[in-house]
């Protein structure tokens, strides 16, 4: 992904213009998403301790795109370069979004 300003797609609350200073802060949160995934998957975790960390840190990161991000007028179309989801997805569905490297490509 380019150094520069990219757009963030958040399902149901619109596009935000973010920098780089704040993709590199909701990488991390994605990354320890997949972390999290990972470990649901691979070991029997409290279900519902699962979600409730998942739902912490999806909150954490739109949070972070919200008050750091320039909403986009909903009257402009413009390409996401990405798509988060919002808090309330369930863990069945973030297995098949936060893998390898979730939502958020370094390249």
């Amino acid at each position: 992904m380019d150094r520069t300003d990219i757009i963030v797609r958040i399902s149901g609350k619109g596009q935000f213009k973010i920098n780089s200073d704040v993709l590199d802060k909701i990488n991390e949160i994605d990354n320890s998403i997949v972390t999290l995934i990972e470990n649901y998957s691979r070991e029997a975790s409290d279900h519902k301790t699962t979600q409730k960390d998942l739902q912490t840190k999806l909150t954490e990161m739109i949070s972070l795109i919200t008050s750091n991000g320039q909403p986009l007028d909903v009257e402009e179309i413009v390409k996401s370069d990405t798509i988060i989801p919002d808090s309330d997805l369930s863990l069945e569905e973030a297995t098949k979004i936060f893998k390898g490297e979730g939502v958020i490509s370094s390249t």
